[in-house]
């Protein structure tokens, strides 16, 4: 994606955002439920999701078990961390029954909070009763593929609900980043990119903190240019590639931005000027994009009011290309 031009340098931006394993989905924090949306924090975050083998869910133990690891393996795709096992008291669980009514049958998901109450429950459109109690291992794979996301946003919502109600969660309050600057960048490149970003950084929910033990995450920037192609016309050119990493306060990565392009050779030798000013900017936006979709504080939060949806329609493999 190319942003902002000037005569010396085609700025690209490039976003690699890399979310280490609890970072893309995190599992909800343990609480337990006070009043109003939400409640307070009790227990260090859980480090998994149990998916007991299902036993209402109108299949064979055979069938059931299958349902079971096929859930765990497209949920641990997705960046989550579930494992089968028993139900076990304390522990958030992912509990799968099925309905039958008029020779249809509901694939239906409940998740236990640890106090054992149900924090919310999701129906799968009806698949034929036939199709289902047949073990047909691509319904059953069908059934975990579109039950997975829906199960994220669920854990996304109710940790959503839990920060909306802390006051100290960054929902609730600007996301403090400690700056340790721009390295790397020839002539008064690390000085100018270094001010961009910093004007460009603070909004209202995000500010610079001075002290490094007190930040949310930490930004560091690394400029790196070397010798290119000779360029058309045999003008010979420089390579930039400026990389932007992002950790949070426990210094596991939350992301990275890349900013890749060439450039004149020697153009950016003693003054950036506006390719600076350019670089510092758009930064700042990745930056703030990255914050964002490692705290989930955007997430909207679950409704109270136990309402329980439909997920898309599951066709019998035999339909589904034509679909």
């Amino acid at each position: 994606m190319h942003i902002q031009r000037t005569s010396l340098f085609k700025v690209g931006l490039s976003l690699l955002v890399l979310i280490p394993l609890i970072g893309c989905v995190q599992v909800p924090h343990p609480f337990e439920k006070q009043s109003g949306v939400g409640g307070k924090l009790t227990a260090p975050p859980p480090t998994r999701l149990i998916v007991p083998v299902p036993t209402e869910a109108l299949l064979t133990d055979k069938d059931s078990a299958i349902l079971a690891q096929d859930l765990v393996k497209v949920m641990t795709d997705q960046t989550l961390p579930p494992v089968v096992g028993p139900a076990q008291k304390g522990e958030w669980l992912l509990l799968m029954k099925a309905n039958s009514k008029d020779g249809m049958v509901t694939p239906q998901f409940s998740i236990i909070a640890p106090d054992g109450k149900v924090a919310a429950t999701r129906q799968m459109m009806p698949v034929s009763a036939q199709d289902w109690s047949s073990g047909n291992e691509a319904i059953l794979a069908q059934v975990a593929e579109q039950t997975a996301p829906m199960v994220t946003d669920v854990l996304k919502g109710l940790e959503a609900r839990v920060m909306a109600a802390d006051p100290h969660s960054l929902k609730n309050r600007p996301a403090q980043v400690y700056f340790e600057g721009v390295t790397g960048a020839p002539g008064d490149g690390n000085k100018t990119i270094s001010r961009q970003f910093v004007a460009s950084f603070v909004d209202k929910s995000n500010a610079i903190q001075l002290k490094k033990e007190k930040a949310d995450y930490i930004v560091n920037c690394i400029v790196k240019l070397t010798s290119g192609a000779a360029g058309t016309r045999g003008n010979p050119v420089q390579h930039v590639e400026i990389v932007w990493r992002i950790v949070d306060a426990k210094g596991k990565e939350a992301g990275k931005a890349f900013q890749i392009n060439d450039v004149p050779a020697h153009s950016l030798d003693v003054y950036w000027g506006d390719v600076g000013a350019a670089v510092g900017q758009e930064a700042a936006g990745a930056v703030q994009r990255i914050i964002n979709n490692h705290s989930e504080r955007n997430v909207k939060p679950l409704p109270t009011n136990g309402e329980k949806t439909q997920g898309p329609l599951l066709a019998p493999p035999d339909l589904q290309k034509t679909m």
